[in-house]
């Protein structure tokens, strides 16, 4: 059922929230309309006064471990997909921004650990919105921390963010930060593969001005 407190974000035309949010609106209207489900898992922002929510499904998702032990997890949608359009919104010409997310875990918790205690954060977290058009690009980075938990298999690993606290740690071009702050959940499923985790976190911190690696470091400075 729909929950009465979620509403979509809307345009402001005066000013630079345009492009981002002609870009995200179909997909957040979508949301509040009846969710959305996907076999690769859903992360899912829900602002901090509950009234606005934004939920992806990505299509890739990759783990490695770094030399000190600490599992290194990426998540990447270049195209979104917007599941219902407002017609009254005219996208043509505007390029979706897309996705790259970075989740750092330095810690496997204990069974029965409470998400909501700040002691038990394990896991730094980045997430960026891109925007490759040449003449409007821009950045939005959502940096924070959490309780994310790891299964290993064969194949890879099931994620779980149990919970996360998100907020804008940098923005630049006509992007805006449409949330605000953010509570942070989902789970999904990530594959074995070095190269594309090396190759992920480059994009993102190239895009982030090389912010992520003092942000990380900050969640476990005994790292």
């Amino acid at each position: 059922m729909e929950d009465p407190r979620l509403q979509p974000i809307f345009i402001d035309q005066s000013g630079f929230l345009r492009i981002f949010l002609r870009s995200i609106l179909p997909i957040l209207a979508a949301v509040v309309a009846g969710g959305c489900s996907s076999n690769q898992g859903n992360l899912r922002l829900l602002s901090v006064d509950q009234k606005h929510e934004f939920s992806q499904a990505f299509t890739r998702a990759y783990l490695d471990r770094n030399d000190a032990g600490d599992a290194d997890i990426v998540l990447v949608q270049d195209n979104i997909e917007p599941a219902r359009q407002d017609p009254s919104q005219h996208l043509d010409g505007w390029v979706m921004p897309r996705q790259l997310v970075h989740i750092r875990v330095f810690w496997t918790p204990m069974s029965g650990v409470k998400a909501d205690h700040p002691a038990n954060t394990n896991a730094s977290i980045h997430w960026c919105f891109i925007c490759d058009d040449a003449n409007r690009p821009g950045l939005v980075e959502y940096c924070g921390s959490g309780l994310v938990e790891l299964d290993d298999s064969s194949t890879g690993a099931s994620v779980r963010i149990r919970k996360a606290w998100m907020k804008e740690g940098c923005r630049r071009g006509e992007m805006v930060d449409p949330l605000g702050p953010s509570i942070l959940q989902g789970s999904f499923h990530a594959e074995h593969d070095p190269a594309q985790v090396r190759a992920i976190m480059a994009q993102i911190k190239a895009a982030a001005g090389g912010n992520t690696d003092a942000q990380v470091n900050a969640v476990n400075p005994g790292h």
